[in-house]
């Protein structure tokens, strides 16, 4: 148990900056001396209500990306974040063990039935490809029953390739600054770790809502981009690739989409519609990303000092 521990640590350091590194080590360490088994239950339950709340916010912002209005009673949308909060943490987890006791279990599956040094480098080399799909298979779970709209479950989306690559990157250039020109520890002290897995946290929230608002704006620049407009009552808006399919079957019935008839009102051209209807649904999440980036580096400049 020791040597998974250290091999644990070992290579979520290699990602993780090392103050972060420390606090989820104490925090293994208090877990694993709890005897109380009823309070790291209630603890685990309390977790996980509490992180759904992000992904509550992520529903909000995904309907706003579709120009979607939330028709869900509360408890639903909460029952859905909570679903979606296990099953994303369950995709991870499964990554997170195939990075870490990956080559241990392919080095003894090689010995116990005999496959050799060809089947140990095969999975070395494939288990990257399997995490990454794994990591846009947990985006494209959320993409699809986030937002309170009909479409089908598709596993590969730019949105989510997209986010997928940025959230490595930014993880990755999250750990290179800590490590080479931050000092949380000296200036937060014990309260570093926390602060660097909350920066992290909102880091991954980003990307997965950048993800998001590209297959929304793919979707609106696309013919078959509904015009905003009120949803058929007692009915969820099509998106994705219904929407696609419901486009094509009225075409080929004859029907006029939705843009071309808001475009043959009379006195009214599409570029006036499409403005009248910007300004009624507000401003969109891309509108005011630049300013949410921005808060990252100000972020990263509280913990920066000179090295004496």
């Amino acid at each position: 148990m020791a040597n998974l521990m250290d091999e644990v640590m070992r290579t979520i350091g290699r990602v993780a900056p090392p103050d972060v590194l420390q606090f989820l080590l104490d925090q293994m360490k208090k877990i694993s001396n709890q005897e109380n088994g009823g309070i790291l239950t209630f603890a685990f339950l309390f977790t996980i209500w509490s992180s759904s709340g992000a992904m509550v916010s992520i529903i909000s912002t995904l309907n706003s990306a579709y120009d979607i209005e939330e028709s869900r009673p509360w408890w639903k949308t909460r029952l859905t974040a909570v679903t979606l909060t296990v099953g994303v943490a369950l995709f991870i987890l499964v990554s997170a063990t195939l990075v870490i006791a990956g080559p241990q279990l392919a080095e003894r599956a090689a010995v116990w039935f005999h496959l050799g040094p060809v089947f140990e480098w095969t999975w070395k080399v494939l288990q990257w490809p399997i995490v990454f799909a794994l990591v846009v298979t947990a985006l494209a779970l959320v993409y699809c029953f986030a937002p309170d709209a009909e479409q089908e479950f598709v596993l590969i989306t730019p949105g989510a390739v997209l986010a997928t690559i940025l959230w490595l990157i930014a993880t990755l250039g999250l750990r290179f600054y800590v490590v080479n020109f931050g000092s949380y520890n000296e200036t937060y002290g014990a309260l570093a770790g926390v602060i660097l897995l909350l920066l992290w946290f909102y880091v991954s929230g980003i990307c997965i809502l950048i993800g998001a608002e590209m297959n929304a704006e793919i979707e609106h620049a696309s013919p078959y981009g509904k015009a905003p407009g009120e949803k058929v009552p007692g009915r969820r808006r099509k998106i994705g690739v219904l929407a696609m399919r419901e486009y094509e079957a009225r075409v080929e019935a004859g029907e006029t989409p939705d843009r071309a008839a808001a475009a043959a009102l009379p006195n009214c051209t599409l570029e006036q519609t499409e403005s009248t209807a910007h300004a009624a649904r507000g401003a969109r999440p891309s509108d005011v990303l630049v300013g949410a980036l921005a808060l990252i580096p100000a972020a990263l400049a509280l913990g920066t000092r000179r090295r004496t």
